[in-house]
């Protein structure tokens, strides 16, 4: 893989967020290590919805803040699936922006974003699927990704 590839990290937080007794720059630094990979990061983000999270994750989110997250709040306000959507949307935006060769890291579970997950590779981007310690993340997710690492 060529270092001067793009690479941009999608991180579904609510859904795929690790223990609070973390610490969110050595998260940081692991997910960065698999980003260098690939090339160099261009954009972070994390989605959640602040007003939902425990009051303990908030010096664990300002640790990924500091860190170089981008923290992207997504109030529910009544709505399901809205980290989803979101996710999706900046994934595609990032793909219209950035031209393959370039790479998208999702961390992700969830077998809502296979569709794009396919259709992004389907236009040559690698897109590395980094997920939850669950027995029950999709095969129809899995397979879609060019590389799966476990969280």
């Amino acid at each position: 893989m060529s270092n001067h590839r793009k690479v941009a990290i999608f991180w579904d937080y609510e859904n795929c967020s690790p223990p609070l007794n973390s610490q969110g720059h050595a998260i940081v630094n692991g997910i960065r290590r698999i980003a260098h990979v690939f090339g160099y990061v261009t954009s972070f983000k994390a989605y959640l919805d602040v007003s939902s999270q425990s009051p303990k994750s908030v010096g664990f989110r300002s640790d990924l803040q500091s860190s170089g997250v981008s923290m992207t709040d997504c109030p529910h306000n009544g709505r399901k699936d809205v980290v989803d959507k979101m996710i999706l949307v900046d994934m595609l935006a990032f793909a219209n922006d950035h031209p393959s060769p370039a790479t998208i890291i999702l961390i992700a579970g969830d077998r809502d974003y296979a569709y794009a997950v396919s259709t992004l590779r389907l236009r040559q981007y690698d897109v590395v699927l980094i997920v939850p310690p669950a027995p029950n993340i999709p095969q129809s997710l899995e397979s879609q990704a060019s590389v799966v690492v476990d969280w």
